[in-house]
């Protein structure tokens, strides 16, 4: 293994000779074949446990053999969730080891649970340890072999990003930026020369110097607009800023921005010639419709010809403009709105990923201000909501295992992750975690502690529910307890919410839930309060993280209820830079509280000034 230093501390990296010690302190075929899964194929605990040989098929490209493995469902009657990539080596190994063990192509290649999985991945990482004296390798879960997969791929072999995350089953390609190597400007003029953007000796031609020409403006002009977002204070402010910074220049002569409001998109700002009536886009039909099921960008070269732009017509000829294009705007979760531009001429397809990117910058700006409005409101309105759809992740398991469970924290970790510290009444606590490891929306599950009637469970989800899902959508999760197939979440949200909205978006996720009570109440102004809203402030995102997780998971307890270990490999981090977040954390809440403890006793003393 090798140590890394980067911004977040140190970083402790599986390497290629590491991971070939790994695999010689396998001390069976199957331990082999599920390291092998996740370090060279991406696989999930839960995936490798569903995998069978029936699902491997083979595809010819060009006279060469390669090999896909169709990942099943939860369910037998589900599509598969994803394919992944099989090298030849390991497919070959793959059907060697069903053939030995005179497997069908339906049975279970790994015919375990996914908490067995795990199990044997931390036993080899054990032994790894015994056999060369790195204690590091005691830390190795199916976590980091999956990172260790993309970073191979990304780093080492130079696969396109888009491919990994495919292949890998990773949602967002933001989620692999921590993955990718720096770049150093041999590397970047190495990529351009091999493209048409640098002259080979021949002269461009005029239309290729057009093109060049208006994308250098293109980037520009968006760059100020995302450059404006940071100084807006309200959404309409980003939204008004946005618009009017894309307009003062080249290339696009009309911007509008489109708030959904359940069916209907209603246009919230714009900038352009004139009070350019813009009713006719008010709709969720057409191109506007399609950004927002694909969220991708929608662009058309003509506007009065394309079917899928005809609400746009009279706009483009009022305006002057004749190109457009549709631009999601959502915070990589969701998608609630979205961005029109109109220009002369037609969209390429690198402005379409400056778009694209400008897009995530907007919803991500919307939901700061969101959420700083709630936490600055006097009076905030408190929402009751229940759900008994089994699509949310904590009503199909306290109906699965009739029990109850409550939320007791919940963290952020990587790639879009979070990390619930829930406790478990009146269920069997290896069932329930043994039922949720199978799920594909569950990246790892383990007892934190085992109270005899209760248990506190670290579950670290990436798929959907209900909780999370108001969260996205500018709520603060005050309360969360589900119990025999029913979930009840208490949230706040800033009295200017449209809390119709609000409903409707989550209704439509969750169709099975309902609005129980909605009501407002005052903030009160505590000394407590404000003193955890200041240290709040004076933590990074990922102090904050660190600092709650450990609190939730009984690190700071006696004897604790999580290592150090445990917990950086819940949220995603090495221990090296969990310990330096922690530390740090633990040094300003130390000096808010007795800055503010020596503060008061100063004011009381007979020898204070005044």
């Amino acid at each position: 293994m090798r140590v890394v230093e980067t911004d977040d501390g140190t970083v402790a990296e599986l390497t290629p000779a590491a991971y070939r010690r790994l695999r010689r302190a396998t001390e069976t075929l199957r331990a082999e074949l599920v390291v092998r899964l996740a370090a060279e194929a991406g696989l999930r605990p839960a995936e490798i446990a569903r995998v069978r040989p029936g699902d491997v098929t083979a595809f010819d490209r060009d006279g060469t053999e390669h090999y896909f493995l169709a990942i099943p469902g939860a369910d037998d009657a589900d599509e598969p969730t994803r394919r992944a990539y099989l090298s030849p080596d390991l497919e070959h190994d793959a059907r060697q080891y069903a053939r030995a063990n005179d497997l069908d192509d339906g049975d279970r290649l790994v015919p375990v649970t996914p908490r067995r999985v795990q199990m044997l991945v931390s036993e080899t990482g054990e032994r790894a340890a015994d056999r060369t004296g790195d204690e590091r390798f005691r830390s190795i879960s199916s976590r980091t072999l999956r990172r260790f997969f993309a970073r191979r791929l990304l780093a080492e072999e130079g696969v396109d990003p888009h491919v990994v995350a495919t292949v890998g089953g990773w949602e967002r390609l933001s989620a692999l930026e921590r993955f990718l190597p720096d770049l150093d400007p041999t590397d970047v003029a190495g990529a351009f020369e091999r493209t048409s953007l640098v002259a080979g000796g021949d002269e461009p031609s005029e239309a290729a110097t057009v093109v060049a020409g208006r994308f250098e403006a293109a980037f520009e002009r968006l760059r100020d607009a995302a450059d404006a977002l940071s100084t807006a204070s309200t959404r309409g402010g980003v939204e008004r800023r946005l618009c009017e910074r894309l307009i003062d220049g080249e290339p696009y002569e009309a911007a509008w921005v489109g708030e959904r409001r359940g069916e209907t998109v209603t246009v919230a700002a714009q900038g352009g010639p004139g009070a350019v009536e813009l009713d006719g886009l008010n709709t969720t039909e057409g191109a506007v419709g399609e950004a927002l099921e694909s969220g991708t960008v929608r662009t058309t070269e003509d506007v009065q010809t394309d079917p899928a732009f005809a609400a746009w017509r009279d706009h483009a000829d009022a305006t002057g403009y004749r190109a457009a294009a549709v631009v999601p705007i959502g915070d990589g979760e969701t998608t609630d709105g979205v961005l029109g531009v109109g220009t002369a001429a037609p969209v390429g397809e690198r402005e379409r990923a400056l778009l694209s990117d400008l897009g995530l910058r907007v919803g991500r700006a919307i939901t700061v201000v969101e959420q700083r409005k709630l936490l600055l409101a006097d009076t905030v309105v408190e929402l009751t909501v229940e759900s008994t759809d089994t699509d949310s992740f904590f009503v199909a398991l306290s109906g699965e295992h009739d029990c109850t469970v409550t939320l007791d924290g919940v963290v952020p970790g990587e790639a879009g992750t979070l990390v619930y510290f829930v406790t478990l009444a009146d269920a069997g606590t290896e069932a329930v975690l043994s039922w949720a490891t199978d799920r594909t929306a569950v990246a790892d599950a383990r007892l934190v502690r085992d109270y005899g009637d209760e248990a506190l469970l670290e579950l670290v989800l990436d798929g959907a529910d209900l909780a999370p899902t108001l969260v996205d959508r500018g709520a603060t999760v005050a309360e969360m307890e589900a119990s025999g197939g029913t979930q009840r979440v208490v949230a706040q949200v800033s009295a200017e919410t449209d809390v119709r909205r609000l409903v409707g978006d989550v209704t439509g996720a969750f169709p099975d839930t309902e609005l129980v009570t909605k009501r407002e109440r005052d903030r009160p102004a505590e000394t407590p309060t404000a003193f955890r809203a200041s240290l709040r402030d004076s933590l990074t995102d990922k102090q904050s993280a660190v600092l709650q997780a450990a609190y939730h998971a009984g690190y700071f307890e006696w004897p604790r209820g999580s290592t150090a270990e445990e917990l950086a490999d819940a949220i995603g981090i090495t221990s090296p830079t969990l310990h330096n977040h922690l530390r740090r954390a633990q040094q300003k809440l130390l000096t808010a509280f007795f800055t503010d403890e020596q503060r008061s006793e100063d004011a009381a003393s007979p020898w204070a000034d005044g």
